[in-house]
């Protein structure tokens, strides 16, 4: 067992600088302790999702499921969070009557196959808490107290990898850089999945969170105050996500506040594989730009023509492009031909040196490259 422990520990310093080493690291503390399947993640109990998820023996739906819909039924984490760096077996502090009448059991981990639980939280920053949690089946017998040891004598190694590694996965300086810059802008942006769950945001759009006015934070997925704009921004979402980038037309959707009666305009475009490669999450697929229609939040129109050398005409159709307008809702606004907007619109293009709306988009409210 000593050998099996040492072992251990060196595989969580190396999963600690190579996300590759998960696997090997939670199979051997299955091996280790008699385990079916296991998990080691970062949950952002606040907004109900996970920053960061490695699992050995689940099926791969099983975190979003979780994330979505169990996470708030969840006694096991309700118990552990109360003594963090402590790890504890199920069968410490859920009786079968515990058991018979949790849905958390009942609907997602029995049906599962999955029954007893070993876990612990490794650490708290907030409402930020790395946790783990290895499971047997049915037919097993519980956890034992010298199983339960064996992972206690793990969770100093973990702690100091969190802290060698912050949260347990390589950050880039690329992203690190993107996201200081992305605080300093006084409007919003959110990154999700094509479900919509929130993977990241910027300072602006977590106290847009916060509030609940605008936009909220359902289990993890973002969600507006206005259920009939929330269902077309989930639209607008997917499409980005299964969008193949060359010919996306970026998405718009005004909403407004139910409490400050704030009008907002949502941008919604996709994310490319090779800037999700960056970011170090591959679920990171779309962007979500909220401005306040009532402020200027984007390049001043007159900076946009001198820069580029664009024509009055050619500024204001640039600018309409970046607001999410298609060529059709532009020949109206402006009161010129669809074919006078899509000559202006390969000029602006040329003279910018971009060949597609979400680059604009993105040049015109100085979004770092990665987005």
């Amino acid at each position: 067992m000593e050998e099996q422990l040492e072992r251990i520990i060196q595989l969580i310093y190396a999963a600690a600088v190579g996300a590759d080493e998960w696997s090997a690291l939670l199979t051997a503390i299955n091996t280790a302790i008699g385990a079916v399947a296991g998990f080691y993640a970062g949950l952002e109990v606040r907004q109900g999702r996970g920053a960061f998820w490695y699992t050995v023996g689940h099926d791969h739906q099983m975190a979003q499921l979780y994330n979505e819909h169990y996470l708030s039924l969840d006694p096991t984490l309700t118990h552990i969070v109360k003594t963090p760096g402590k790890a504890f077996a199920c069968s410490e502090y859920l009786s079968e009557s515990d058991i018979a009448g949790s849905r958390f059991h009942s609907e997602f981990l029995i049906p599962n196959g999955m029954r007893y639980v070993l876990s612990g939280v490794v650490s708290m920053q907030g409402s930020m808490i790395s946790l783990f949690g290895f499971q047997r089946l049915l037919s097993q017998a519980p956890f034992s107290r010298a199983e339960t040891d064996f992972m206690q004598r793990l969770i100093p190694h973990f702690a100091m990898a969190d802290q060698v590694a912050a949260k347990v996965g390589v950050i880039s300086d690329a992203r690190r850089l993107a996201m200081t810059v992305l605080d300093r802008m006084d409007y919003g942006i959110v990154i999700v999945s094509p479900s919509g769950q929130i993977r990241m945001s910027n300072h602006r759009a977590e106290l847009w969170l916060e509030s609940g006015s605008l936009i909220s934070s359902h289990l993890g997925r973002i969600r507006l105050a206005v259920p009939d704009d929330n269902a077309a921004l989930i639209q607008l979402i997917r499409a980005a996500g299964a969008s193949d980038h060359r010919d996306f037309r970026v998405g718009a959707i005004d909403t407004v506040g139910v409490r400050d009666g704030m009008q907002a305009r949502i941008l919604v475009l996709p994310i490319e594989h090779e800037e999700r490669r960056h970011l170090d999450d591959n679920q990171a697929q779309v962007t979500l730009i909220i401005t306040d229609i009532n402020q200027q939040r984007t390049m001043a129109p007159h900076l946009l023509q001198q820069t580029y050398g664009l024509t009055q005409a050619e500024t204001k159709v640039a600018v309409g492009l970046a607001s999410g307008k298609s060529p059709d809702e532009l020949a109206e606004s402006l009161f010129i031909s669809l074919a006078t907007v899509k000559t202006h619109t390969q000029h602006i293009y040329q003279k910018v040196g971009l060949g597609r709306q979400a680059e604009l988009v993105r040049l015109v409210y100085g979004l770092p490259p990665l987005f």
